[in-house]
């Protein structure tokens, strides 16, 4: 006998590199666990900076010639993620695995077409008449 499998859910508006966002799009960013690790150290390290620029009177040039520097600082000796995955794209400078700034691994596997299945907006073509 032949084993039955779902349908890859591709198709899905929920379906994101073979995760299913349905739980996220449901309340986008009430999961904190969801949300990457290196951009939540980040904003702390930008909310350190900030008070300190505030406290030592820096203008904005230097502010961001500073944060530049930290960027590349914490990037290479703080962060500790073993999903990170590398990424060459402008779009997402730290990681291929960052979607809307949650973490795609954080997020249950797409087991195929399932009941939360809808049709990606994009992929609905609708004929008019008049």
């Amino acid at each position: 006998m032949a084993k039955v499998t779902k349908m890859p859910g591709r198709m899905c508006r929920f379906y994101v590199n073979g995760r299913c966002l349905y739980e996220e799009m449901l309340n986008p960013g009430y999961n904190r666990e969801w949300r990457c690790r290196v951009l939540n150290d980040l904003e702390g390290e930008y909310d350190k900076l900030l008070l300190q620029a505030d406290n030592f009177h820096l203008d904005e040039q230097a502010f961001r010639d500073l944060w530049e520097q930290r960027i590349e600082e914490h990037l290479k000796s703080t962060v500790v993620c073993r999903k990170m995955v590398p990424c060459d794209e402008e779009d997402d400078p730290f990681c291929g695995a960052l979607h809307d700034e949650i973490c795609l691994f954080e997020q249950p596997k797409c087991e195929g077409v399932c009941n939360f299945f809808k049709p990606r907006k994009d992929e609905i073509f609708i004929k008019k008449t008049d």
